[in-house]
């Protein structure tokens, strides 16, 4: 089968849905039509971006020929991301955010640390997703009832704080209310938009702090699992010395913290954790 290395690749679209999963987004297909990275349908091929590879020929159904477009360019934004923060900033109310801080268990100090804006015509919060230079590509949603969602337009990136203290390890976990629980304990933390998501982009932040100590906090289930394990592949990879560990209690970082975990505990899970191997 035809590696990532070594092929190029097309975004799917709704012209031109993945062959795998049917969906018009977060997918790719190789130019000459033979392989597809599916994100939603696994394979015994993962590849590095947190998708799986998928032979085309073997698909239960035909489909059509894809071709490189004959000028690639990188899609432009259309979205103003910076000037829309500061929209939804000018509707964020402090007592708002330390209500949800009480709600979630975390404190306002470390939602505001990760941007977090009342984005009022959406009738949710907010939390900005940057690339490896900080630079916004997108904003995820999450409604009062706990559903999220992302803005329009929204490019999957981390969930960081600007405020890094650059020393300890880093912790790498799943969301933004996740990443505000590690902070509270003092941590350098970034979360991902999701178990597999935006792993690229958690390598180039990580490249970019020169860190090599990077901690996964996987959620408790199989999926946590096995996206923190692949993602603890790609570091290494990169050079990184990767460890993956689990909460002892809750099936998350943040429910982990609301059930008592403190630093020293946290600290003592990585300390008698071993570094990840293949």
């Amino acid at each position: 089968m035809t590696t990532c290395a070594a092929t190029k690749w097309v975004r799917v679209d709704r012209r031109r849905p993945c062959p795998i999963c049917q969906k018009p987004d977060w997918c790719g297909v190789s130019a000459d039509g033979e392989v597809a990275c599916c994100m939603r349908v696994q394979s015994d091929r993962p590849a590095r971006n947190g998708g799986w590879l998928h032979r085309i020929t073997d698909a239960p159904r035909p489909v059509p020929r894809y071709c490189l477009p004959q000028r690639q360019q990188p899609p432009v934004c259309t979205v103003d991301w910076a000037a829309m923060l500061r929209r939804f900033g000018r509707d964020t109310r402090t007592a708002e955010v330390e209500r949800l801080a009480t709600a979630l268990g975390v404190s306002q100090k470390s939602l505001l640390r990760l941007g977090i804006v009342w984005a009022a015509t959406h009738r949710a919060w907010g939390f900005p997703m940057s690339d490896a230079l900080r630079e916004t590509i997108g904003i995820r949603l999450r409604a009062e009832n706990g559903r999220k969602w992302a803005i329009r337009g929204s490019r999957n990136g981390p969930f960081w704080p600007e405020d890094l203290t650059g020393s300890g390890p880093l912790l790498v976990c799943e969301g933004p209310t996740d990443t505000a629980a590690l902070l509270d304990l003092g941590y350098d933390a970034i979360g991902r938009p999701s178990c597999t998501g935006a792993a690229d982009l958690v390598i180039e932040v990580v490249q970019g702090l020169h860190v090599r100590d990077v901690v996964v906090v996987a959620d408790a289930d199989e999926q946590g699992i096995e996206g923190a394990n692949r993602l603890a592949q790609a570091l290494t990879e990169a050079g990184c010395r990767p460890k993956t560990i689990q909460p002892l209690q809750g099936k998350d970082a943040r429910a982990w913290v609301q059930a008592g975990a403190t630093r020293a505990v946290v600290d003592a899970v990585i300390a008698n954790t071993l570094y990840w191997r293949p």
